[in-house]
């Protein structure tokens, strides 16, 4: 049980550090929170900081996700410790304690948590995911956060159909969840 709840505190932090913060301070001198959506991830920053600040940003959130769940991986002898690490990795990112309770969705930071617990199945799963949104946003016009919502509650379904275990099902289960809770302000945001 200890060890579950240090894989957990390790995955808030490696989670909470607010990469889309310190790019947007480092490339353009602003706070991507007063600025687009509020949030501090790839999409908001490649808005306020450019198409580069959003990449590095989604970029080094993902290596982070899988931090967050490669470390207790490497110490602890509990598959379950990846997937909590992995879980509060994205709520880390979403509700960060370095910015106040503030953050992003946290589509990198469970992405490079799933990279780095499933590689393969996380990347026939992206490929799925990625496909799926497009159809829903481009070709039926669906809002963007409906959308994220909807392909996010299929995350532990696409999974468990993917024959994955069931600590990476559920990682990707409540990770979704956790991203559906904070996109869910976003239902009517309106987008330029």
């Amino acid at each position: 049980m200890l060890e579950l709840l240090l894989a957990g505190i390790w995955g808030y932090l490696v989670g909470a550090v607010p990469t889309g913060v310190i790019v947007s301070r480092w490339l353009r001198g602003v706070d991507v929170r007063q600025q687009g959506s509020g949030h501090t991830g790839g999409m908001n920053v490649a808005r306020v900081a450019g198409i580069w600040g959003g990449v590095l940003t989604a970029a080094v959130d993902a290596i982070l996700g899988s931090v967050a769940v490669i470390g207790p991986t490497l110490v602890a002898d509990n598959p379950w410790a990846a997937t909590v690490a992995g879980v509060m990795a994205v709520v880390g990112h979403d509700w960060s304690i370095f910015i106040h309770l503030g953050g992003g969705i946290g589509l990198a930071k469970l992405a490079g948590a799933m990279l780095a617990v499933d590689a393969l199945r996380t990347l026939l799963a992206a490929v799925g995911v990625i496909l799926l949104w497009l159809f829903l946003t481009r070709l039926l016009h669906v809002h963007r956060a409906r959308s994220t919502i909807l392909v996010m509650a299929l995350i532990g379904p696409l999974y468990w159909a993917l024959g994955a275990p069931l600590p990476v099902i559920v990682l990707g289960t409540l990770g979704g969840l956790v991203v559906i809770v904070k996109t869910i302000p976003d239902w009517h945001r309106r987008y330029e």
